[in-house]
């Protein structure tokens, strides 16, 4: 298998760049990036502009390709402004009109602040996080000054996922939507997942105590481990799409996290997924 993965110099592309080196079904690794890259064995870089729709660097690595990875983004920060938003969704469509013409597996790296709203506005009793569950983009967090709900990074994942959806429905192409959970740069430790969703940490009398509590939970529940990360993202690349409802699915990516909101069955039925990595026993 011949794979494209775009944003290769980034965290989660250069784990997945990493362990495909030694993945034996894996004959060659094209690494999209603005930021130079060296060729280092199956890896060869490419300083392609995925926002350019004629850029011929990108066009025709994708074009040969059995299957695209998209990690790229404009801005991958939850305060992405609505114009790098949209730049995203420009680079997530510029892809998908060069997808399709041939069997090619698309695996779009969604995220959870599509539905990143349940943190402040859960799920009634007894509900979880899936695929057909109304989304809700935009996770409130703390900037140092005041709280903020931004919506335009969570809303570019959820356009982009409905563009593969399209897509897939109308080509050659299957694609997998994988709303993947908290992975941290480096060895990716539970304990340094906190409830300040990576930014500055909540002062004295900023947030009550079910506040921090509620989003403890949240993010401590959508904690997905390297291994568990590697993982899903080789059972999204190579899992036959026959028993599948659509071309294209969505799924939840986060490891087996006790009492996570995420709901894995759609994961471990369509892509053979099997998380072996929950928070909680790591933390003892």
């Amino acid at each position: 298998m011949k794979i494209v993965i775009t944003g290769a110099g980034g965290n989660l592309g250069g784990k997945l760049t990493r362990h495909l080196q030694a993945a034996p079904w894996c004959s060659a690794i094209i690494g999209i990036d603005p930021k130079p890259m060296a060729d280092n064995g199956k890896f060869r870089a490419v300083a392609g502009d995925l926002r350019d729709p004629h850029d011929r660097l990108w066009i025709e690595p994708v074009e040969q390709a059995d299957a695209v990875v998209h990690f790229a983004a404009q801005n991958a920060q939850p305060d992405s402004g609505w114009q790098e938003a949209a730049q995203s969704v420009d680079m997530t469509f510029n892809l998908l009109q060069h997808v399709g013409h041939a069997p090619c597996r698309f695996v779009f790296a969604s995220s959870n602040h599509v539905m990143g709203g349940y943190k402040d506005d859960p799920l009634p009793p007894g509900d979880t996080l899936r695929a057909a569950t109304p989304p809700s983009p935009g996770t409130r967090f703390f900037d140092g000054n005041a709280f903020h709900r931004p919506t335009a990074y969570g809303s570019s994942k959820l356009l982009s996922e409905r563009a593969v959806m399209a897509r897939a429905a109308n080509s050659l192409l299957t694609g997998v939507n994988v709303r993947i959970g908290w992975v941290q740069p480096g060895d990716n430790r539970p304990e340094t997942v906190n409830p300040h969703g990576g930014g500055r940490r909540i002062g004295p009398g900023e947030a009550d105590a079910a506040e921090l509590a509620r989003a403890t939970a949240w993010y401590r529940g959508m904690w997905l481990s390297n291994r568990d990360f590697l993982q899903i993202m080789e059972k999204a690349l190579t899992a036959p799409s026959e028993p599948w409802p659509h071309n294209a699915i969505v799924v939840s990516g986060v490891s087996n996290n006790a009492n996570t909101p995420w709901n894995l069955d759609e994961a471990r039925h369509w892509l053979g997924y099997q998380p072996v990595d929950n928070l909680w026993a790591e933390l003892g």
